[in-house]
């Protein structure tokens, strides 16, 4: 399968941010932060349609441990599919 670039950027970011190991569970925030020039928008477009592909995990939301930490986020895993797709040459 051939991807756009904005999705293959994305899985990218994940399976670095992973070390390519689909058991390392990788924090959304730091993947909006890698992403470059796309807005926070795109990239959680872009990580559900990864998703939906079956090249990520997005696990439940998790809210903040402590008071001073109230943000929401989602862990993600990369999948075997996804590491097999960050093989192959487009």
């Amino acid at each position: 399968m051939v991807l756009r670039p904005a999705l293959r950027n994305i899985l990218e970011i994940v399976g670095r941010l992973s070390h390519y190991d689909v058991n390392t569970n990788v924090v959304d925030t730091e993947v909006v932060q890698d992403s470059g020039d796309l807005s926070s928008a795109e990239v959680y477009d872009n990580l559900e349609e990864l998703e939906s592909l079956g090249f990520i995990k997005m696990l439940q939301p998790i809210s903040g441990t402590t008071e001073k930490d109230s943000d929401t986020f989602r862990l993600l895993n990369i999948t075997k599919e996804g590491l097999k797709e960050l093989q192959s040459v487009s």
